[in-house]
Protein backbone atom coordinates (compact mmCIF):
# COMPACT_ATOMS: atom_id res chain seq x y z
CA UNK A 1 0.00 0.00 0.00
CA UNK A 2 1.54 3.43 -0.50
CA UNK A 3 0.34 4.90 2.67
CA UNK A 4 2.82 2.08 4.57
CA UNK A 5 5.26 3.27 1.90
CA UNK A 6 5.25 7.01 2.62
CA UNK A 7 5.32 6.51 6.35
CA UNK A 8 8.32 4.15 6.46
CA UNK A 9 10.18 6.58 4.14
CA UNK A 10 10.03 9.30 5.69
CA UNK A 11 10.48 7.62 8.84
CA UNK A 12 13.72 6.47 7.90
CA UNK A 13 14.70 9.97 6.48
CA UNK A 14 13.83 11.36 9.58
CA UNK A 15 16.21 8.82 11.45
CA UNK A 16 13.14 7.46 13.29
CA UNK A 17 13.12 3.79 14.66
CA UNK A 18 9.96 1.87 14.47
CA UNK A 19 9.57 1.74 18.22
CA UNK A 20 10.32 5.64 18.94
CA UNK A 21 7.91 6.56 15.63
CA UNK A 22 5.23 4.26 17.35
CA UNK A 23 5.48 5.28 20.89
CA UNK A 24 2.08 6.80 22.28
CA UNK A 25 0.61 5.48 19.06
CA UNK A 26 0.70 2.28 18.36
CA UNK A 27 2.77 -0.92 18.70
CA UNK A 28 5.82 -1.49 16.70
CA UNK A 29 4.34 -5.29 15.09
CA UNK A 30 1.47 -2.91 13.89
CA UNK A 31 3.24 -0.28 12.28
CA UNK A 32 5.78 -2.73 10.78
CA UNK A 33 2.95 -4.42 9.38
CA UNK A 34 1.55 -1.43 7.73
CA UNK A 35 4.99 -0.34 6.23
CA UNK A 36 4.69 -3.66 4.74
CA UNK A 37 0.85 -3.15 3.61
CA UNK A 38 -0.26 -6.78 5.28
CA UNK A 39 -2.86 -5.21 7.51
CA UNK A 40 -5.89 -2.97 7.85
CA UNK A 41 -5.51 0.03 10.39
CA UNK A 42 -7.36 3.21 10.89
CA UNK A 43 -7.55 6.91 9.09
CA UNK A 44 -6.66 7.91 12.90
CA UNK A 45 -3.43 5.88 13.56
CA UNK A 46 -2.20 7.35 9.94
CA UNK A 47 -2.81 11.05 10.90
CA UNK A 48 -0.91 10.73 14.88
CA UNK A 49 2.09 9.30 12.85
CA UNK A 50 1.57 12.03 10.26
CA UNK A 51 2.46 14.45 13.03
CA UNK A 52 4.82 12.93 14.45
CA UNK A 53 6.37 13.10 11.09
CA UNK A 54 5.37 16.91 10.56
CA UNK A 55 3.56 16.13 6.97
CA UNK A 56 0.62 16.42 5.78
CA UNK A 57 -0.53 12.65 4.34
CA UNK A 58 -2.95 13.58 2.01
CA UNK A 59 -0.35 15.91 0.12
CA UNK A 60 1.88 13.22 -0.13
CA UNK A 61 -0.07 10.53 -1.59
CA UNK A 62 -0.70 13.06 -4.27
CA UNK A 63 2.82 14.02 -4.81
CA UNK A 64 3.72 10.04 -4.88
CA UNK A 65 0.73 9.94 -7.42
CA UNK A 66 2.00 13.01 -9.32
CA UNK A 67 5.73 11.72 -9.42
CA UNK A 68 4.64 8.26 -11.04
CA UNK A 69 2.46 10.41 -13.74
CA UNK A 70 5.42 12.83 -14.56
CA UNK A 71 8.11 9.65 -14.40
CA UNK A 72 5.85 8.57 -17.38
CA UNK A 73 5.85 11.73 -19.04
CA UNK A 74 8.99 11.98 -19.15
CA UNK A 75 10.04 8.58 -20.21
CA UNK A 76 7.96 9.32 -22.89
CA UNK A 77 9.47 12.15 -23.59
CA UNK A 78 12.65 10.38 -23.99
CA UNK A 79 11.29 8.12 -26.50
CA UNK A 80 9.69 10.83 -28.73
CA UNK A 81 13.30 12.90 -28.54
CA UNK A 82 11.98 16.07 -26.89
CA UNK A 83 14.65 17.41 -25.34
CA UNK A 84 12.56 20.81 -24.46
CA UNK A 85 9.87 18.54 -22.53
CA UNK A 86 12.53 15.96 -21.39
CA UNK A 87 14.33 19.26 -19.68
CA UNK A 88 11.02 20.43 -18.20
CA UNK A 89 9.85 17.30 -16.89
CA UNK A 90 13.61 16.31 -15.04
CA UNK A 91 13.47 19.10 -13.72
CA UNK A 92 9.97 18.93 -12.07
CA UNK A 93 11.21 15.50 -10.82
CA UNK A 94 14.26 16.66 -9.58
CA UNK A 95 12.27 19.21 -7.11
CA UNK A 96 9.55 16.61 -5.65
CA UNK A 97 11.74 15.14 -2.88
CA UNK A 98 10.01 11.81 -3.57
CA UNK A 99 12.72 11.26 -6.32
CA UNK A 100 14.47 8.94 -4.01
CA UNK A 101 11.52 7.20 -3.03
CA UNK A 102 12.81 3.55 -3.25
CA UNK A 103 9.66 2.60 -5.43
CA UNK A 104 11.34 5.36 -7.60
CA UNK A 105 15.14 4.80 -7.27
CA UNK A 106 16.02 2.49 -10.02
CA UNK A 107 13.41 4.17 -12.80
CA UNK A 108 14.70 7.23 -12.00
CA UNK A 109 18.06 6.65 -12.55
CA UNK A 110 18.05 4.76 -15.10
CA UNK A 111 15.60 7.34 -17.34
CA UNK A 112 18.18 9.77 -15.87
CA UNK A 113 21.04 7.79 -17.99
CA UNK A 114 18.79 8.18 -20.92
CA UNK A 115 18.12 11.25 -20.56
CA UNK A 116 21.90 11.93 -20.32
CA UNK A 117 22.74 9.53 -23.54
CA UNK A 118 20.34 11.67 -25.71
CA UNK A 119 21.92 15.21 -24.70
CA UNK A 120 25.29 13.40 -25.44
CA UNK A 121 26.35 14.07 -21.67
CA UNK A 122 28.24 10.18 -21.64
CA UNK A 123 30.05 11.28 -18.58
CA UNK A 124 27.20 11.70 -16.38
CA UNK A 125 26.12 9.05 -17.86
CA UNK A 126 28.16 6.41 -17.01
CA UNK A 127 28.53 7.49 -13.48
CA UNK A 128 24.63 6.87 -13.15
CA UNK A 129 25.17 3.36 -14.40
CA UNK A 130 27.93 2.89 -11.84
CA UNK A 131 25.57 3.92 -8.92
CA UNK A 132 22.85 1.65 -10.11
CA UNK A 133 25.53 -1.40 -9.98
CA UNK A 134 25.99 -0.80 -6.13
CA UNK A 135 22.72 -0.24 -5.33
CA UNK A 136 21.87 -3.80 -3.53
CA UNK A 137 18.12 -4.14 -4.50
CA UNK A 138 16.70 -6.67 -6.84
CA UNK A 139 15.53 -5.00 -10.06
CA UNK A 140 11.70 -5.92 -10.86
CA UNK A 141 11.14 -7.73 -14.02
CA UNK A 142 10.96 -4.23 -16.24
CA UNK A 143 13.81 -2.44 -14.50
CA UNK A 144 16.08 -5.43 -15.45
CA UNK A 145 14.53 -4.96 -18.72
CA UNK A 146 15.00 -1.25 -18.60
CA UNK A 147 18.24 -1.87 -17.41
CA UNK A 148 19.96 -4.30 -20.34
CA UNK A 149 17.64 -1.44 -22.69
CA UNK A 150 19.85 1.28 -21.47
CA UNK A 151 23.36 -0.55 -21.11
CA UNK A 152 22.71 -1.53 -24.98
CA UNK A 153 22.90 2.36 -25.88
CA UNK A 154 25.47 3.25 -23.76
CA UNK A 155 27.50 0.49 -25.22
CA UNK A 156 26.33 1.77 -28.60
CA UNK A 157 27.55 5.00 -27.70
CA UNK A 158 31.23 3.97 -27.56
CA UNK A 159 30.91 1.87 -30.42
CA UNK A 160 31.21 -1.65 -28.92
CA UNK A 161 28.50 -2.50 -31.06
CA UNK A 162 28.72 -6.41 -30.49
CA UNK A 163 28.55 -5.95 -26.49
CA UNK A 164 25.39 -3.52 -27.31
CA UNK A 165 23.62 -6.37 -29.71
CA UNK A 166 24.31 -8.82 -27.14
CA UNK A 167 23.13 -7.17 -24.14
CA UNK A 168 20.26 -6.33 -26.32
CA UNK A 169 19.27 -9.11 -27.28
CA UNK A 170 18.57 -10.44 -23.53
CA UNK A 171 15.96 -8.32 -23.31
CA UNK A 172 12.23 -10.46 -22.90
CA UNK A 173 9.08 -10.39 -24.06
CA UNK A 174 7.72 -8.58 -20.84
CA UNK A 175 9.10 -5.11 -21.88
CA UNK A 176 6.35 -3.27 -23.34
CA UNK A 177 9.33 -0.77 -25.14
CA UNK A 178 9.66 -2.25 -28.28
CA UNK A 179 11.28 1.26 -29.08
CA UNK A 180 14.40 -1.31 -28.43
CA UNK A 181 13.94 -2.44 -31.59
CA UNK A 182 15.41 0.44 -33.33
CA UNK A 183 18.39 0.29 -31.26
CA UNK A 184 19.05 -3.24 -32.08
CA UNK A 185 18.60 -2.22 -35.92
CA UNK A 186 21.55 0.51 -35.91
CA UNK A 187 23.70 -1.92 -33.68
CA UNK A 188 23.37 -4.27 -36.89
CA UNK A 189 23.80 -1.46 -39.05
CA UNK A 190 26.79 -0.67 -37.69
CA UNK A 191 28.61 -4.08 -37.96
CA UNK A 192 27.64 -4.07 -41.22
CA UNK A 193 24.44 -6.57 -40.62
CA UNK A 194 22.18 -4.99 -42.64
CA UNK A 195 19.59 -8.16 -42.93
CA UNK A 196 19.35 -7.81 -39.70
CA UNK A 197 19.28 -4.19 -39.47
CA UNK A 198 16.50 -4.22 -41.76
CA UNK A 199 14.11 -6.58 -39.87
CA UNK A 200 14.62 -5.00 -37.10
CA UNK A 201 14.25 -1.36 -38.23
CA UNK A 202 10.68 -3.13 -39.85
CA UNK A 203 10.04 -4.30 -36.29
CA UNK A 204 10.79 -0.69 -34.87
CA UNK A 205 8.96 1.23 -37.74
CA UNK A 206 5.91 -0.55 -37.00
CA UNK A 207 6.05 0.68 -33.36
CA UNK A 208 6.25 3.92 -33.85
CA UNK A 209 3.61 4.09 -36.34
CA UNK A 210 1.10 2.66 -33.97
CA UNK A 211 2.60 4.90 -30.92
CA UNK A 212 1.99 8.32 -33.63
CA UNK A 213 6.22 8.68 -33.08
CA UNK A 214 6.54 10.86 -36.37
CA UNK A 215 9.96 11.98 -35.23
CA UNK A 216 11.36 8.78 -34.58
CA UNK A 217 9.13 6.98 -37.46
CA UNK A 218 11.77 9.85 -39.44
CA UNK A 219 14.72 8.73 -37.97
CA UNK A 220 13.95 4.43 -38.91
CA UNK A 221 12.79 5.37 -42.48
CA UNK A 222 16.49 7.24 -42.32
CA UNK A 223 18.00 3.75 -41.25
CA UNK A 224 15.87 1.66 -43.55
CA UNK A 225 17.02 3.30 -46.72
CA UNK A 226 20.76 2.98 -45.71
CA UNK A 227 19.94 -0.61 -45.16
CA UNK A 228 18.68 -0.98 -48.99
CA UNK A 229 21.19 0.44 -50.25
CA UNK A 230 23.49 -1.33 -48.70
CA UNK A 231 22.07 -4.46 -49.42
CA UNK A 232 21.34 -3.71 -53.48
CA UNK A 233 22.13 -0.30 -54.15
CA UNK A 234 19.03 1.73 -55.26
CA UNK A 235 19.65 3.27 -58.35
CA UNK A 236 20.81 6.89 -57.62
CA UNK A 237 17.21 8.50 -58.95
CA UNK A 238 15.43 6.03 -56.41
CA UNK A 239 17.75 7.33 -54.09
CA UNK A 240 17.08 10.78 -54.58
CA UNK A 241 13.30 10.57 -54.47
CA UNK A 242 12.92 8.71 -51.28
CA UNK A 243 15.76 11.05 -49.75
CA UNK A 244 13.78 13.99 -50.57
CA UNK A 245 10.27 12.19 -49.21
CA UNK A 246 12.28 12.07 -46.08
CA UNK A 247 13.77 15.93 -45.89
CA UNK A 248 10.79 17.04 -46.55
CA UNK A 249 8.89 15.58 -43.91
CA UNK A 250 11.71 16.58 -41.76
CA UNK A 251 11.08 20.05 -42.52
CA UNK A 252 7.32 19.81 -41.91
CA UNK A 253 7.45 18.98 -38.43
CA UNK A 254 10.19 20.91 -38.26
CA UNK A 255 13.04 18.97 -36.75
CA UNK A 256 16.28 20.57 -37.86
CA UNK A 257 18.21 17.57 -36.12
CA UNK A 258 16.48 15.07 -38.53
CA UNK A 259 17.24 17.31 -41.55
CA UNK A 260 21.16 17.97 -40.51
CA UNK A 261 21.14 13.97 -40.18
CA UNK A 262 19.29 13.28 -43.47
CA UNK A 263 21.74 15.69 -45.48
CA UNK A 264 24.85 14.27 -43.99
CA UNK A 265 23.19 10.34 -44.98
CA UNK A 266 22.35 11.28 -48.27
CA UNK A 267 25.35 13.30 -48.94
CA UNK A 268 27.28 10.24 -47.49
CA UNK A 269 25.70 8.15 -50.17
CA UNK A 270 26.50 10.63 -52.81
CA UNK A 271 30.22 10.46 -51.67
CA UNK A 272 30.32 6.53 -51.77
CA UNK A 273 28.96 6.26 -55.41
CA UNK A 274 31.93 9.07 -56.35
CA UNK A 275 29.32 12.17 -56.97
CA UNK A 276 31.84 14.44 -55.21
CA UNK A 277 30.00 17.82 -55.60
CA UNK A 278 26.86 16.87 -55.12
CA UNK A 279 27.99 15.59 -51.57
CA UNK A 280 29.17 18.82 -51.00
CA UNK A 281 26.14 20.26 -51.87
CA UNK A 282 24.26 18.43 -49.20
CA UNK A 283 27.36 18.94 -46.56
CA UNK A 284 27.17 22.71 -47.04
CA UNK A 285 23.06 22.55 -46.20
CA UNK A 286 24.23 20.48 -43.17
CA UNK A 287 27.18 22.30 -42.17
CA UNK A 288 24.85 25.59 -41.75
CA UNK A 289 22.45 24.02 -39.53
CA UNK A 290 25.08 23.67 -37.38
CA UNK A 291 26.91 24.75 -34.31
CA UNK A 292 30.23 24.09 -33.96
CA UNK A 293 29.06 22.85 -30.24
CA UNK A 294 26.71 20.55 -31.99
CA UNK A 295 27.74 16.07 -31.49
CA UNK A 296 27.19 15.66 -35.28
CA UNK A 297 29.71 18.98 -36.40
CA UNK A 298 33.15 17.25 -36.44
CA UNK A 299 32.03 14.03 -37.81
CA UNK A 300 29.95 16.01 -40.69
CA UNK A 301 33.41 18.15 -40.80
CA UNK A 302 35.69 15.40 -41.10
CA UNK A 303 33.77 13.65 -43.97
CA UNK A 304 33.47 17.23 -45.65
CA UNK A 305 37.21 17.21 -45.42
CA UNK A 306 37.29 13.93 -47.09
CA UNK A 307 34.75 14.77 -49.92
CA UNK A 308 36.95 17.85 -50.76
CA UNK A 309 39.65 16.50 -51.05
CA UNK A 310 38.82 13.50 -53.15
CA UNK A 311 36.29 15.42 -55.54
CA UNK A 312 39.18 18.28 -55.52
CA UNK A 313 36.22 20.89 -54.69
CA UNK A 314 38.40 23.01 -52.39
CA UNK A 315 41.96 24.02 -52.14
CA UNK A 316 43.91 22.59 -49.60
CA UNK A 317 44.80 25.65 -48.08
CA UNK A 318 41.49 26.03 -46.95
CA UNK A 319 41.21 21.99 -46.11
CA UNK A 320 43.88 22.54 -43.81
CA UNK A 321 41.98 25.47 -42.09
CA UNK A 322 39.33 23.46 -42.02
CA UNK A 323 41.43 20.20 -40.33
CA UNK A 324 43.09 22.72 -38.04
CA UNK A 325 39.77 23.95 -37.02
CA UNK A 326 38.39 20.30 -36.46
CA UNK A 327 41.50 19.23 -34.81
CA UNK A 328 41.47 22.31 -32.23
CA UNK A 329 37.78 21.78 -31.54
CA UNK A 330 38.00 17.78 -30.82
CA UNK A 331 41.04 18.27 -28.59
CA UNK A 332 39.38 20.48 -26.88
CA UNK A 333 36.26 18.35 -26.37
CA UNK A 334 38.46 15.27 -25.62
CA UNK A 335 36.67 13.35 -28.79
CA UNK A 336 38.30 10.58 -30.64
CA UNK A 337 38.23 12.47 -33.61
CA UNK A 338 41.17 14.23 -33.43
CA UNK A 339 42.71 11.35 -34.55
CA UNK A 340 40.70 11.79 -37.72
CA UNK A 341 41.48 15.38 -38.07
CA UNK A 342 45.51 15.31 -36.79
CA UNK A 343 45.56 12.73 -40.19
CA UNK A 344 43.50 15.22 -42.34
CA UNK A 345 46.53 18.10 -41.24
CA UNK A 346 49.94 15.54 -41.86
CA UNK A 347 48.18 14.13 -45.45
CA UNK A 348 47.37 17.85 -46.62
CA UNK A 349 50.82 19.13 -45.59
CA UNK A 350 51.99 16.30 -47.71
CA UNK A 351 53.89 14.02 -44.47
CA UNK A 352 53.11 10.72 -45.91
CA UNK A 353 55.67 8.68 -43.74
CA UNK A 354 54.41 10.36 -40.93
CA UNK A 355 51.10 10.18 -41.81
CA UNK A 356 51.56 6.56 -41.25
CA UNK A 357 53.75 6.36 -38.16
CA UNK A 358 50.68 8.44 -36.88
CA UNK A 359 48.36 5.46 -38.01
CA UNK A 360 50.57 2.85 -36.53
CA UNK A 361 51.52 3.85 -33.04
CA UNK A 362 48.29 6.33 -32.15
CA UNK A 363 45.35 5.73 -34.20
CA UNK A 364 45.45 1.88 -34.65
CA UNK A 365 46.25 1.10 -30.75
CA UNK A 366 43.51 3.37 -30.05
CA UNK A 367 41.00 1.71 -31.92
CA UNK A 368 42.54 -1.87 -30.99
CA UNK A 369 41.94 -0.85 -27.22
CA UNK A 370 38.14 0.30 -27.80
CA UNK A 371 37.48 -2.60 -30.10
CA UNK A 372 36.02 -0.61 -33.09
CA UNK A 373 36.78 -3.59 -35.28
CA UNK A 374 35.67 -1.27 -38.82
CA UNK A 375 37.96 0.97 -37.71
CA UNK A 376 40.84 -1.31 -36.93
CA UNK A 377 40.06 -3.33 -40.40
CA UNK A 378 40.25 -0.18 -42.39
CA UNK A 379 43.83 1.33 -40.85
CA UNK A 380 45.02 -2.15 -40.90
CA UNK A 381 44.14 -2.56 -44.63
CA UNK A 382 45.94 1.14 -45.24
CA UNK A 383 48.89 0.77 -43.38
CA UNK A 384 49.42 -2.82 -44.93
CA UNK A 385 49.63 -1.44 -48.51
CA UNK A 386 52.17 1.45 -47.22
CA UNK A 387 53.72 -0.81 -46.25
CA UNK A 388 53.95 -2.93 -49.60
CA UNK A 389 54.34 0.35 -51.00
CA UNK A 390 57.36 1.57 -49.03
CA UNK A 391 58.85 -2.20 -49.10
CA UNK A 392 58.49 -2.85 -45.39
CA UNK A 393 57.87 -6.01 -46.28
CA UNK A 394 58.75 -7.23 -42.55
CA UNK A 395 56.04 -4.97 -41.35
CA UNK A 396 53.46 -5.94 -43.79
CA UNK A 397 54.10 -9.80 -43.00
CA UNK A 398 53.89 -9.13 -39.05
CA UNK A 399 50.78 -7.75 -39.64
CA UNK A 400 49.39 -9.92 -42.32
CA UNK A 401 50.49 -12.65 -40.05
CA UNK A 402 48.73 -10.99 -36.48
CA UNK A 403 45.74 -11.20 -38.98
CA UNK A 404 45.60 -14.61 -40.10
CA UNK A 405 46.34 -15.97 -36.45
CA UNK A 406 43.31 -14.13 -35.17
CA UNK A 407 41.14 -15.62 -37.68
CA UNK A 408 39.60 -18.97 -37.71
CA UNK A 409 38.58 -21.37 -40.35
CA UNK A 410 35.07 -22.21 -41.14
CA UNK A 411 36.63 -26.12 -40.79
CA UNK A 412 38.07 -25.52 -37.32
CA UNK A 413 36.28 -27.43 -34.68
CA UNK A 414 37.42 -25.17 -31.89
Amino acid sequence: MIEGKILKYYREKQGYTQDQLSRGVCSVTHLSKIERGITEYSGEIITLLSKKLKINFQDEVRSFNRFKETLEEWKNAIVMLDTENMKVKKAELDANLLKDFPDFQVHYSLLLARHYLILYENEKCHKVMQKIKKLDISLSPYESNLYKHVQGICYFSIGNYKDSIEVLKKIDSSYSSEEYYYHLAISYHAVHDNTLAYYYAQKALRYFQETLNFTRILDTESLIILQLNAKSQFSLKETRSYYDKLIQSAKKIQSADRLTKLYFNLGQELFRRKHFREAKEYFDKGLTLLKEEDFLYLTMLDLYIDICYKGNLKSKEDLLSDAKKGLHLAQKRNDQSYLFFHLHVLLLNGEEDSYYDYVENKVLPYFIQSGNEDLIQHFEVKLFRYYIKSEQNEKAWALAKNKMLAEMSYYEMD
